[in-house]
């Protein structure tokens, strides 16, 4: 037996037309013909009666479609409607050279006729005063004599309003000869007017340009370089980089970072702490961060929330390691994305601490620094001067490592990111062989190369010593860092001594000098392989 299901009932055809497609269509020509005729006859079916009407709209008031009447030019003016007039004039016309009936008009000739008006306005503003003026006495002659029942004063105002005006082309010739001379006189005569005010334009002209002259031999050489470039201006287009708001954001930034900066001196209070003890913590933190491979902002904020702690509670020994694993844990849960569990912390510690014990000195740490945590990192500042040295990379990477060494040298601790970031950027520089701290660098840096020698120096200084924090040298020390802290090293034990006290005031002159020369024998053996 088939599976096949029953074939439904089909439904029957509607009766319609043949041609569906022309079910809606307008009228052909030979319908309209049938139509106009048979309005002539006295047995006019009712369906030819709207087509009649659209054939011929003006036959009579009986057969024009029911709407809103169409705005008449000249009765807004003169306010006298040509039924008013009809009645006035006892149904009598006038003669078709002396007066244009405006309901007689077919739309087209009412359009033209409109247009003519705007034209002769446009072309003569004082005729068209004259007109206006002699319409405003004929409608007050009008309303007079409508209050009066007499139609004598009517007909010498109607016969000034709709007597037929001069050809629109007569009236464009006329305009354009009386514009023609116009415009001639006015370029072949000049009159005394004129002349003054093109000696007035010129004088300005003059005096603009001398003071442009001026303005060029004011700046100096040493004032051109003190010229920047807006580079935020580029960055109208990218919503990333908040262009309009930048500036200000540098200044809010500015605000904060010294609201959150901790006490350098707070090892003072901490008579069972040294910073000795205290670099060993961040030296294991840093162990921690790079097995987690976490981001750079998430180590800058644990240093932060630590020395802050540090210098508003004094503590024991036996309390360091919690605390700093209880100040990591906040710091990679406020940047992360997906930051570690308390108990992988707990476990990170060799289960010294339990998880009850974390949590609760990390309410105690909140609670302390009053839940502040909005602590602006170097990071962002030296992103932000990497921009204005064109995004090198190499200058970028030895920075990092620069200001990574802020968080273990107990020297900056009390250092604001900012300037911590620009020395970063101004030493990373000098070691690749760029002297020049450009103006450009000094805007977006905010500062000058003389505020950046002494936090500069003491990051030369911590090179130059024995290595003391394993984790931090080994780290950048790898290919992806680029080697920059073996490079670091090696480029500062070329010039000094390990363990010397390097003043960089006294030897930048001669660095600079170095830097140049070397720079000019690399130049002439490149120019000498060219040939």
């Amino acid at each position: 037996m088939s599976n096949l299901p029953l074939r439904r009932t089909t439904r029957l055809p509607r009766i319609s037309a043949k041609d569906n497609e022309n079910a809606n269509a307008r009228p052909s020509r030979a319908l309209r013909a049938k139509a106009l005729a048979a309005t002539d006859a006295p047995t006019t079916r009712a369906t030819t009666a709207p087509l009649a009407a659209k054939a011929k709209p003006g036959d009579s008031a009986a057969e024009k479609p029911i709407g809103k009447r169409k705005r008449e030019v000249l009765v807004e003016v003169t306010g006298v409607s040509n039924n008013n007039r009809k009645a006035k004039d006892g149904g009598k016309g006038k003669g078709k050279e002396d007066v244009v009936e405006e309901e007689e008009m077919p739309p087209k000739s009412r359009v033209v006729r409109s247009v003519r008006e705007s034209l002769r306005t446009a072309a003569n503003p004082a005729a068209h005063r004259t007109r206006s003026a002699s319409l405003s006495t004929v409608t007050s002659q009008t309303t007079e004599a409508k209050r009066d029942d007499s139609s004598s004063a009517v007909a010498p105002a109607r016969a000034a309003v709709f007597t037929r005006k001069p050809s629109l082309k007569a009236i464009d010739e006329a305009e354009s000869d009386r514009a023609t001379k116009r415009r001639h006189t006015e370029d072949d005569e000049p009159g005394p007017a004129k002349a003054k005010v093109e000696d007035e334009s010129q004088a300005d002209a003059d005096r603009i340009a001398a003071e442009l002259v001026d303005l060029d031999q004011e700046i100096t050489p040493e004032e051109e370089k003190q010229l920047w470039d807006d580079l935020d201006a580029d960055d109208w287009d990218d919503p990333a980089m908040v262009s309009e708001y930048v500036a200000d954001v540098c200044v809010y930034l500015k605000e904060i970072e010294l609201q959150t900066r901790p006490n350098p001196d707070y090892m003072e209070n901490h008579p069972e702490l040294d910073w000795e003890k205290r670099g060993i913590l961040v030296d294991w933190i840093l162990q921690v961060h790079a097995r987690f491979n976490l981001l750079q902002e998430t180590l800058f904020l644990f240093t932060n929330i630590l020395d802050r702690f540090l210098s508003s509670r004094p503590i024991s020994l036996s309390k360091l390691q919690l605390v700093g694993i209880t100040a990591f844990f906040i710091a990679a849960k406020y940047e992360e994305t997906y930051a570690p569990s308390v108990a992988e912390i707990a476990y990170l510690a060799d289960g010294q601490y339990t998880v009850e014990e974390i949590l609760k000195a990390e309410r105690y740490i909140l609670k302390t620094l009053d839940w502040d945590l909005r602590y602006p990192g170097p990071l962002g500042w030296l992103r932000r001067g990497s921009k204005a040295d064109d995004c090198d990379t190499k200058a970028r990477t030895v920075g990092k490592y620069l200001i990574e060494i802020g968080c273990l040298e107990w020297r900056l601790v009390g250092t604001l990111p900012s300037l911590l970031a620009a020395a970063a950027m101004w030493l990373g520089r000098l070691v690749l062989g760029r002297e020049v701290w450009t103006p450009n660098m000094e805007h977006y840096m905010t500062y000058t190369e003389a505020e950046l020698l002494p936090t500069a120096n003491i990051m030369l200084n911590y090179i130059l010593e024995p290595i003391q924090h394993e984790s931090l040298y080994k780290k950048y020390a790898h290919k992806r860092y680029l080697k920059c802290s073996a490079f670091m090293r090696h480029w500062a034990l070329d010039r000094w001594p390990e363990s010397t006290m390097v003043d960089l005031a006294d030897d930048l002159p001669s660095l600079k000098e170095d830097i140049r020369m070397e720079r000019r024998l690399r130049d002439a053996a490149g120019a000498e392989a060219e040939h």
